[in-house]
């Protein structure tokens, strides 16, 4: 993934690794680079990217269980 933004530039990469017939590990790296002078702290960024990322695997289960 890239993405170049006015306020930053990221950079993100994924692997998908097989745990067995019937599970698969994600594992994302991300890179940001700020361009504004009133930028969050990492910690600050990780708790609203691991925030945002819940609701995502929240709604990817969902999905998935009511498919099956």
């Amino acid at each position: 993934m890239d993405f170049v933004g006015d306020e930053d530039d990221e950079t993100g990469d994924y692997v998908l690794s097989s745990l067995g017939p019937k599970k698969t590990r994600l594992d994302m790296t991300f890179m940001e680079h700020y361009k504004v002078a009133n930028a969050p702290s990492q910690r600050q960024d990780t708790v609203s990217i691991n925030e945002l990322w819940d609701k995502y695997v929240a709604a990817l289960e969902k999905d998935y269980a009511r498919k099956r």
